[in-house]
């Protein structure tokens, strides 16, 4: 029987691959696609899978083919955030990266787009490369980061995220980015990110190295249907056992659960999902959020969809689609970015 192991044994990408195919299947049943379906049925197997995760398949399949789309650590556009030697708590795994989309002679606000994964993976290219462009259509410069997941364990994400807005920060002149409107825009698991950055900024920000003395906090949060309780579940494991490892305890799941890192300090924070989220549900996750928010007195606006996706991104074809255009009115309502700032959003 050929094997989903034997398919991709040659692969680089085989724990990604393997951790998107099993999202929507059982290993069973990966197992029979992969013998029914041979490369030259690669379409229709890209066809037959869920809408939500049909860019995940395709990515899996280019990864197969080894015509991946998706931008490696190697890649000459990536800009690594450390040194090798000098990554903090590196044990091993995948290495943090960002990928600037600059507009050409433009000096205008940033977004650095923090892709999903359930921390287990990045999904670079709907959630990051897809995103970037629309960002920068939109009149934002736009930074992907491709940070550390599995088996890296907190806080090595929060790290990597503070490490690529300080270099944002850093490289602000060249790269013409209005430095004190920088946005973090972060999809599931990434919308945990960068909603626990600034929550635990004071206990982090001294492990960001040679730039600790550059703020590495958002002007502004955007969480698209955003993992806010750890208690989410992918693959069948709570997303907190995935984040901590053998950090792990209910104690510091909880305490690392969105609702309890919230305080005043927090920068206007924007929010939006579908209604009937089957794998980050609203109920348990933004919809709690927001009265939190509210309470500390942080400016928020949340805006649930119509649907019953998750991982739907920039939400072609759907009422979901209006979201970034939501969000740039939030931006300039808020201040975050100067409402006069003719060139973000038109």
């Amino acid at each position: 029987m050929l094997t989903f192991e034997s398919r991709v044994r040659d692969a680089k990408k085989y724990d990604v691959c393997r951790a998107q195919l099993e999202r929507y299947t059982s290993v069973r049943q990966i197992n029979n696609i992969f013998k029914w379906f041979m490369p030259f049925k690669f379409k229709t197997l890209a066809r037959l899978a869920p809408k939500s995760m049909k860019g995940s398949v395709k990515d899996m399949i280019s990864f197969l083919n080894g015509e991946s789309n998706v931008i490696e650590y190697d890649d000459p556009r990536c800009m690594k955030l450390w040194e090798e030697n000098e990554i903090p708590l590196y044990e091993g795994g995948v290495k943090p990266f960002i990928v600037p989309f600059l507009l050409e002679n433009k000096k205008a606000p940033a977004v650095l787009v923090v892709p999903g994964g359930a921390y287990l993976n990045v999904s670079m290219r709907e959630e990051g490369l897809d995103t970037a462009k629309k960002l920068n259509e939109l009149g934002f410069h736009a930074v992907v980061l491709s940070y550390r997941v599995s088996p890296s364990r907190y806080p090595c994400m929060q790290l990597d995220m503070i490490r690529a807005i300080q270099i944002m920060r850093q490289n602000a002149e060249k790269w013409g980015i209005i430095d004190d409107e920088i946005i973090a825009l972060g999809y599931s698991a990434g919308g945990h990110l960068v909603m626990s950055v600034t929550g635990l900024y004071d206990e982090l920000k001294d492990q960001s190295g040679d730039l600790s003395h550059i703020d590495g906090r958002p002007n502004a949060i955007v969480s698209g249907y955003g993992m806010m309780d750890l208690k989410c579940s992918e693959l069948g494991i709570t997303c907190d056992m995935i984040f901590l490892g053998d950090k792990f305890t209910e104690a510091e799941s909880k305490r690392l659960s969105i609702h309890n890192l919230v305080n005043e300090n927090y920068p206007p924070v924007f929010m939006f999902t579908m209604e009937n989220d089957p794998t980050v549900p609203p109920k348990t996750n933004c919809i709690q959020v927001e009265p939190i928010l509210k309470e500390k007195g942080v400016p928020c606006e949340l805006h649930v969809y119509p649907g019953n996706r998750h991982g739907f991104n920039l939400g072609i074809g759907e009422q979901a689609e209006e979201w970034p255009y939501k969000m740039v009115e939030f931006l300039k309502g808020t201040g975050v970015i100067d409402r006069e700032y003719d060139k973000v959003g038109g």
